[in-house]
């Protein structure tokens, strides 16, 4: 851990230094905090939200951004988060389901999901969510 720290704090020094951009993919949601400005959430190759870093963290739009950050460990005895459990198996992206790829497992996910991809959506604050719910938000049973 800590030459993974290292690294991470030699790059965000260059960062500075030099003004660099880095584009930087990982799954360890406390790196991602660490480290970036703004952050994409991507499920199965498509994008399903974006916003600066303090917003998605603190206001998830997407359901699977929020599974996500509800599953991601913590040292907090009381999280501010609603955990979300996800059922089903993730589908194949070679066979990808009609309408919205999260739907089969989306705890929300209703008729409109099956028959329309969404798009990102501009919802404010710099985030962009692609969920209907954005269009509905009454559906969203939190």
């Amino acid at each position: 851990m800590s030459i993974q720290a290292q690294i991470l704090n030699l790059m965000m020094d260059l960062r500075d230094e030099f003004g660099l951009s880095y584009l930087f993919i990982s799954h360890d949601l406390s790196v991602v905090q660490h480290i970036a400005d703004t952050v994409g959430v991507m499920y199965l190759g498509f994008m399903v939200e974006t916003a600066p870093r303090d917003v998605l963290f603190a206001t998830p739009r997407h359901p699977y951004t929020r599974a996500l950050l509800s599953a991601a460990p913590s040292i907090k005895p009381k999280r501010d988060i609603e955990e979300i459990t996800l059922s089903g198996e993730v589908p194949s992206a070679l066979d990808l389901p009609s309408g919205c790829c999260f739907r089969t497992r989306c705890p929300f996910a209703w008729e409109r999901c099956a028959l329309e991809r969404p798009t990102l959506k501009d919802v404010g604050g710099g985030q962009s969510v692609a969920c209907h719910l954005v269009d509905e938000p009454d559906r969203d049973r939190r």
